[in-house]
């Protein structure tokens, strides 16, 4: 699960994140492997859907989780 240092990397970036993105560009835009970003979507920890054959990060439904979490 997303842990406070990748949610600090995220909330730097306030707004600058796209609605989607691909699974190896999120895990090298929080610094961690690809390879976990992965186990994550398996395990349903963070929004994702598939578009074709990618694996995309809802990146606006994981900040709204995050920001409901955090409240």
């Amino acid at each position: 699960m997303i842990d406070r240092e990748q949610l600090e990397v995220i909330n730097e970036r306030k707004g600058d994140w796209p609605p989607v993105m691909d699974y190896r560009a999120f895990a090298e835009w929080i610094g961690v492997d690809a390879t976990v970003v992965y186990a994550w979507i398996r395990r349903a920890y963070i929004p994702a859907t598939k578009i074709g054959r990618y694996q995309m990060i809802n990146v606006v439904a994981l900040i709204d989780e995050l920001r409901e979490e955090g409240r």
